[in-house]
């Protein structure tokens, strides 16, 4: 495949309307600032700065999640892994990522497997954030229709 169909593939699996743009941008968002909070608050991890949940959340995984829609919940799992294996190694080689001492996840698979266990435990972001992405769009969908009748469906 020349790199311009590949491109012109790429551009397409991006591809969503605004309303769909905004609902994975406020989903994600959302799951993100909850996550952090509770790993925060649990001392299991927490990201060194508020705003990397806008980098990692809103402009690493919508787009990812974006990639991945339309395929099986194993194949949008197994993407979501992968792209959070780089994600991974590199916060917490960095220190922006901060797993915090003697967590529960290190309780039960050890240190050494803290990394591996976060990128199979939030691998189900992109199959979990599409089903609430389309069901939230398929909701907003279903109620504007109903709130404004096509012109064949207005009963006299």
């Amino acid at each position: 495949m020349c790199w311009l169909a590949r491109y012109r593939a790429l551009r397409n699996a991006l591809d969503a309307t605004p309303r769909q743009v905004a609902l994975y941008t406020v989903v994600y968002l959302a799951a993100g600032t909850c996550m952090n909070w509770t790993g925060r608050h649990f001392a299991i991890a927490a990201f060194a700065h508020w705003w990397q949940v806008v980098t990692c959340y809103g402009l690493y995984l919508v787009p990812v999640s974006l990639l991945v829609r339309g395929r099986t919940a194993l194949e949008q799992y197994a993407a979501g892994v992968l792209a959070l294996v780089p994600l991974e190694l590199a916060g917490y080689a960095l220190g922006s990522s901060i797993a915090y001492d003697g967590n529960v996840i290190d309780a039960v698979v050890g240190p050494r497997n803290f990394t591996l266990a976060m990128c199979v435990l939030f691998g189900v972001i992109p199959p979990l954030g599409n089903a609430l992405v389309a069901a939230a769009d398929q909701l907003l969908s279903s109620s504007a229709r109903s709130r404004y009748p096509t012109p064949g469906s207005v009963r006299r």
